[in-house]
């Protein structure tokens, strides 16, 4: 061990000062370390909790478009107007649900590309 690898450390440095400088490197790398992967997991549910907002905002008016539907504010029910409204309201449905589950899919591929970039 010399000077060069450790600079604070001078001709008169203890063994106990010495134990400590050891220690301390590997425990401030491992802390930057989790550090970074806590970072990288948290943007990665920053991201899911985005998706699930925007999720319910494209819910939301299509619940508002059931409602209307069945109180009967676009017009007088008949039967076919209520298949129509409801197929309607199924498509968009079926699509924000795709939606959402193809962007949680892709969360965990980019959890692992963080993480592999982190290292």
């Amino acid at each position: 061990m010399t000077t060069l690898m450790f600079p604070n450390l001078t001709a008169n440095t203890t063994n106990k000062d010495t134990i400590l400088v050891l220690w301390h490197q590997p425990w401030v790398e491992a802390t930057h370390s989790a550090a970074k992967l806590q970072r990288v997991w948290l943007e990665t549910v920053n991201e899911a909790l985005r998706y699930e907002l925007d999720f319910i905002s494209t819910v939301a008016p299509i619940y508002s478009k059931l409602t209307c539907c069945m109180l009967g504010f676009e017009g007088p029910q008949t039967p076919a107007s209520m298949a129509a409204c409801y197929h309607s309201i199924a498509g968009d449905m079926t699509e924000a649900t795709f939606n959402r589950m193809r962007k949680v899919s892709e969360l965990s591929e980019d959890l692992r590309e963080r993480i592999w970039c982190e290292l």
